[in-house]
C-alpha cells in the first residue's frame, strides 16, 4: 500500500495470487489480447501516435457517460470489434484478473468500493439494458491496450471519478527490472510492474506513465475504471445536470457550487488508513459484485 501524508492509502500494488490455477493466467490473458489485436479494426486515433495515452491500439468496453453521450449507455463498436471484445470478456483468464482486481479494491478501499457498488447498483437496476463487463467486478468499464508494446505517456484519466480507483493490470513477456515500470509523477515514485500484477490508483488525480520495455519484449495492459459522469447522473436523480437544476434560486446554485468544490475532499475521506482496515467491520459492507 502507498499512503498519503495523512496515512490514507491512495494506491496499492497487488501481486498475482500464488497457486497452480493462476500460474499461466498472465500468459493466457496476454495471448487472448494479442489475438484480439489481430481480430479488431482500429480507428486511426487508437492505432497511431495521435492516441492520447500512447502509440498503441486500445478499445474500451462497458458502460460509460460523457464524451458526447446524452445518457449513460453501453459503448458502441462495429460488429467485428464487438465480437472480438465479447470474446475477451468471456476469456476465463481475463475474468479471473477482473475479479481479483475488484476484490483487491474492496479490501484496500472498502468505503470507495461501497460508494461504487451502491450508486452503480442503482444505475444498473434503473437501466436493465446496460451490460456489465463481468459479474465478479464492480467496475463498469474496461480498456484493452493491445500493445504489443503498451507504454503510456504521462497522463491523467480526467473523465474518471476523481477519487475513484482504477485497476491497471500489466500483461505480456518483459523483464520488469529493466522496463514497464509504473511512474507516479505526483508522488515521485517509480514502481516495478511485473506481468500479471495489478496496481490500483486514482487515475483521474495522479499523473502516471510507463517506462519503455526492451527490444523483442511484449507488453499489454487491461484497465478497469468508472466515469465520473455515471455517479453525477445517479446523484442528480438520473438526469442531466441542467435538468437537475431547473428552477433553482441563485442561493441554491451557489450552495451546490460549494458542495461540488468540496466533493474531492469528501471523496478522499472515503480512503482508509491501515489502522482502519485492521478494525473495520466488513460484515456491514456490501458484497463484492454489482447486483
Amino acid at each position: 500500500p502507498i499512503p498519503d501524508n495523512s496515512g490514507r492509502i491512495i494506491a496499492v500494488c497487488v501481486p498475482q495470487p500464488k497457486g497452480a490455477s493462476w500460474s499461466d493466467t498472465n500468459a493466457k490473458a496476454a495471448e487472448a489480447i494479442e489475438a484480439g489485436r489481430r481480430d479488431c479494426t482500429f480507428p486511426p486515433k487508437t492505432s497511431t501516435d495521435e492516441h492520447r495515452r500512447g502509440p498503441f491500439p486500445a478499445l474500451a468496453t462497458g458502460v460509460s457517460y460523457g464524451g458526447g453521450q446524452t445518457i449513460p449507455g453501453n459503448l458502441c463498436h462495429s460488429e467485428g470489434n464487438r465480437a472480438a471484445l465479447d470474446k475477451l470478456l468471456q476469456n476465463e483468464a481475463i475474468k479471473k484478473i477482473a475479479g481479483h482486481a475488484s476484490a483487491a479494491f474492496a479490501i484496500w478501499a472498502p468505503r470507495v468500493h461501497q460508494y461504487f457498488h451502491e450508486r452503480l447498483g442503482r444505475l444498473f437496476a434503473r437501466y436493465p439494458g446496460l451490460r456489465q463487463n463481468f459479474s465478479n467486478s464492480v467496475f463498469p468499464c474496461a480498456t484493452f491496450n493491445f500493445g504489443p508494446k503498451t507504454v503510456c505517456f504521462p497522463h491523467k484519466d480526467a473523465n474518471n471519478l476523481p477519487f475513484g480507483w482504477c485497476a491497471i493490470t500489466a500483461l505480456g513477456d518483459y523483464d520488469p527490472t529493466h522496463g514497464g515500470h509504473l511512474v507516479l509523477w505526483d508522488l515521485g515514485l517509480v514502481i516495478e510492474f511485473p506481468p500479471g500484477t495489478t496496481i490500483l490508483i486514482p487515475s483521474a488525480s495522479l499523473r502516471h506513465s510507463n517506462v519503455g520495455i526492451q527490444g523483442g519484449e511484449t507488453r499489454y495492459s487491461f484497465t478497469q475504471y468508472a466515469a465520473g459522469g455515471l455517479f453525477r447522473w445517479v446523484d442528480h436523480g438520473f438526469q442531466k445536470e441542467y435538468q437537475y437544476k431547473v428552477g433553482w434560486s441563485k442561493g441554491r446554485s451557489m450552495e451546490e457550487e460549494a458542495v461540488a468544490q468540496r466533493r474531492w475532499e469528501e471523496g478522499i475521506k472515503l480512503f482508509s488508513t491501515l489502522d482502519e482496515l485492521r478494525t473495520i467491520d466488513r460484515t456491514s459492507m456490501l458484497p463484492l459484485v454489482v447486483p
